[in-house]
Parts: structure tokens; sequence; C-alpha cells
């Protein structure tokens, strides 16, 4: 048993920094608010918030503790509510060490406990040296394999001595040519898109209008009120594209995969150095993503859906950013060998003939709201906004071209675009429900929208195809209706037991 320990005193400022971090917006807002002429106010504002950040980092880190003790992690946590967290060995399932930009200036590491039930936050320990964190690593593998009977590769004594880690088999890196076309091409934009646009809805809370009116006066004399769109149009756009570009850089930088005895480990990041680590046994699916600007150069990227991990809200896991087609296949064979399997054959079963005019109507529809809006901006040129027609007819003939599902052995792979194209390769016992769709219009044409939902993160990853012929998607239902195998070879699941601590499987058909 080991004595209650605390973190690193930097823990202080990261609690701090955190506390800012999550309430960025709401303290923006307070600044502007306190704002203008008021300067000294404004100074006292941003003084008495850093003093009461500072104490409550302060006294955050004094009630905190951690150690390991009879068999499990117990974490006591919380200034005015005491919290007591304790996860046994059975349910401790991956221990990632990572360093953010704070950590990484003073020699630290964080470590993330992550289970089945909890979340990672709440059994996070976010600021302790790289020994004391491969220490506490190395515990509780001794005493995860302690409780599984199985003898440790090493022993950690009392002193500290460290146990051996597994080598990985296989290791693969992002080439930095790869990083920048990753970074160029990156399918961040619309997020880009969105904060930038928010920006820009406040300006007027930090430049007053007289100001932006000088500013244009002097800069565009002979600008119109259309032109201004248009000029503005492209600064959000040129904007968007260089933070899309800047924040994949960051995420991705010496991003590297590396494939152990029963998991991956994945790092990546410039400032913030994160590693997950990534059992196979939680491995739900594995999609490869061919995004709009990258599939013409015959690029894609790799993302698996794994049951309670994922690095982002998107609860998806970036297995490789950037690959070659032609090289995708002997990476997954490697890496991920059940499944490497042809994504595209003669046996596929794509939407028929008679779904094309569902794929055409529904860009249509899509493209309306922007012509009326070209319309409205432009009333002398509005019949140019016609245009928009032609790639929103070739977008969705090209979405009714790549919409196909087959299978091959326990395999189903479901290919799919909105604007990127999309193809999931799911193993049938990882499936967690079927669902067939029919609305009126369908009906008319025997179509069906063919659903398969896998666990990922917390909320789950679904499937779709749309307008399968109705023969086509029955049949698919019925082939996931069968029972489904277990991974180790063709032996049947008890009914509760999907082997991810997931719900039961479920089907269901609405009409």
């Amino acid at each position: 048993m080991s004595e209650p320990q605390r973190q690193h005193p930097v823990a202080a400022l990261t609690k701090a920094l955190d506390v800012i971090r999550g309430n960025f917006i709401t303290i923006l807002i307070l600044l502007f608010i306190g704002g203008g002429d008021e300067d000294i106010l404004l100074a006292y504002w941003i003084l008495g918030m850093a003093v009461i950040l500072l104490v409550w980092g302060v006294v955050s880190w004094y009630r905190f503790s951690f150690q390991v003790a009879e068999g499990e992690l117990r974490i006591e946590q919380g200034v005015f509510v005491r919290k007591k967290l304790y996860l046994t060995s059975d349910r401790i399932q991956v221990i990632d060490i990572s360093a953010g930009v704070i950590q990484r200036l003073f020699g630290l590491v964080a470590v993330e406990i992550k289970t089945a039930g909890s979340s990672s936050k709440e059994a996070k320990i976010s600021a302790l040296t790289r020994q004391e964190a491969e220490t506490l690593k190395a515990q509780l593998r001794r005493v995860i394999n302690q409780a599984e009977g199985a003898e440790p590769r090493g022993r950690e004594g009392e002193a500290g001595e460290r146990i051996e880690e597994t080598e990985p088999r296989k290791s693969y890196a992002i080439a930095p040519r790869d990083l920048l076309i990753a970074a160029t091409t990156s399918g961040r934009m619309g997020v880009a898109l969105s904060l930038v646009g928010a920006g820009f809805s406040q300006i007027d809370q930090v430049v007053s209008d007289e100001r932006m009116v000088r500013f244009i006066e002097n800069n565009i004399p002979q600008s119109t009120s259309a032109s201004l769109i248009v000029l503005s149009i492209t600064a959000v756009l040129v904007i968007s594209w260089v933070f899309s570009f800047l924040s994949a850089l960051i995420a991705y930088y010496d991003f590297k995969v590396e494939v152990r005895e029963k998991e991956l480990v994945i790092s990546q990041g410039l400032f913030e150095r994160t590693q997950l680590t990534v059992p196979f046994n939680r491995i739900q699916a594995v999609q490869i993503k061919e995004e709009l600007m990258r599939q013409p150069f015959g690029y894609a990227s790799l993302v698996i859906e794994s049951a309670g991990y994922g690095e982002s809200e998107g609860n998806s896991t970036t297995l490789f950013p950037l690959i070659k087609r032609e090289k995708m296949y002997d990476f997954l064979e490697e890496v991920l060998p059940e499944y490497n399997v042809a994504i595209e054959g003669e046996d596929d079963h794509a939407p028929p003939l008679r779904a094309l005019r569902r794929y055409l109507l529904r860009m249509l529809w899509w493209s309306l709201p922007f012509i009326l809006i070209f319309w409205a901006i432009f009333p002398s040129y509005g019949l140019y906004g016609l245009v928009l027609l032609v790639p929103a007819l070739l977008l969705g003939y090209q979405q009714y071209r790549d919409a196909a599902i087959r299978t091959e052995d326990h395999t189903i792979v479901l290919r799919a675009r909105l604007l990127s194209k999309r193809t999931a390769i799911v193993k049938k016992y990882r499936m967690q429900a079927t669902t067939l769709k029919q609305n009126p219009f369908q009906s008319r044409l025997q179509l069906r929208d063919f659903t398969l939902h896998v666990a990922s993160g917390n909320q789950g990853r679904s499937f779709t195809v749309r307008d399968l012929d109705e023969g086509d998607a029955g049949r698919f239902w019925a082939w996931m209706l069968h029972e489904p195998l277990s991974a180790s070879g063709g032996k049947k699941r008890s009914p509760g037991d999907n082997g991810n601590d997931a719900e039961s499987l479920s089907f269901s058909e609405d009409t």
C-alpha cells in the first residue's frame, strides 16, 4: 500500500488555466462589457479574477491526493464538496501519459486512467514528474496483472524500480511532406469557418463603427456594397483556411502509431503532446475518409471508432492522418489485419437507378438557400446564382455513385458521401444495432435507408447508406439478424455479452 500523494505544485496553475479555458467565452464577454474608457476598473477586474483563480488552483491542489492501495487507485479531490473516486483493477482499461504546454515547460506530464464507466477527467492526475508517472503506471499494471492472475513482465519494488514495457512490434510516423499535405487539405475548414464567422460577428464590440467606416473609406475608396460583401466573404474564407491549416499542423505534428501486443499507442501534438492508448479489443470499426481535396490525389485518412475512447467531441480517433490509397491495405495488414478487407468489388450492392433522382433532389434542396442568399446580395445578377445548381447536381450524382454496401466473411463495408467519401468497415460481432427506415416517398419507389450503429466514445457512431433497393436492404438486415460470431473464431456469444460493455444488440424496422 502506498501513502497518499499530492501532485506537483504546478497543478495549481494548470487548474486555474483549465477554469479559464472552460469559461473563455464568458471571460471575454465580461472583459468587453467592462471595457471602454474605464481602464482602471477593467484592470481591477483582471487582477481580481487572477487572484481568485490562483487561490482556487492552490486550494484545489492541496485538496487533491491519490494512492494505490488494496488493488485499486484512490483519488480524493474537491474544494467544498469532497469527491472520492476508487478505481478497481478490473475497471482500469487504459493508462495514458501526456504533456500539455504548461507541463512541458516544467518537465512534467499528466496521467489519465480511463475505464469503461468513468470520465477520464475525474481520473486525471495533471502534474507529475516523468519518473513519478512511470512508477504509478507500473504500480497499476502490476495490480492489473495480479488481478488477472498473469505474471507481470517485470517487477517494481518499493524503491521505484520500473516495470519493463512491451516493445512496439511496428511503428509508423508521418513524414514532414505528408504533414504539410494533411494540413493543407484538412477537413477542419467548417469548424474554422464557424469560429471565424463568430469572431467577425463580434467585431463591433472591439472596433467602433466610426473607425470601421474610416478604415473602409481610406483603404477601399471605390468599393460598392456588393464588393464589400465579396471582400468580407473572401477574408473569412482565407482566415478560416489559415486557422484550419495551423490547427491540423499543430494537432498532427510528430504523429506516431506504435503497434504493441494488445494495443495501439498513438502520440501526436506540437504544443500539447498527447498519447492515446487503444486496446485492440475495444476497436469497433475502421473508417476511411477521403476528403474532397484529397481524393483526386489518391490520399485518405484512417479513423478508428473505439468503445469508451475518443480524442475529441466526435469520439473518433485518428489512426493515421494521411496515407496513399494504394498503401492503405498494407498499412491495415500490419496494424489491424482483421479490418484489411476489400472495400470495393463486383458484389457491391448500390442504390438502384430509380434512386438517382432522390439523390439529385436532396442536393437541389440544399442549394436553394445559397441561391436565395446570392440573389439577395446581388439582385441585379440573381440569375447567375442558378449556376450553383451545377455543382449541387454533380455532388448528388457522385453521392449516388459512391453509395454501396458489401459483405466479406463476417465483415460489412458501408460506403457513402456527404461532401467527403466515407467508408466504414465493421466486424459483425461489433455491431450494436441495425435500423431500416422508409418514408412514404421511398415506399412508392421500394427504397429503404440502412443504418448500422456501433459503440464509439460515449455517444456511439452510426453509418447510413440511403435509398437502397428494398430487397437488398432487407437481405442485409436479415444477415445482421443472425447472432454475431465472437472475435475468437466462431464461438457464439451469450445474449448479454457483446465484448465491449455496451448495450445488447437491437434491430428495428421503421416505416
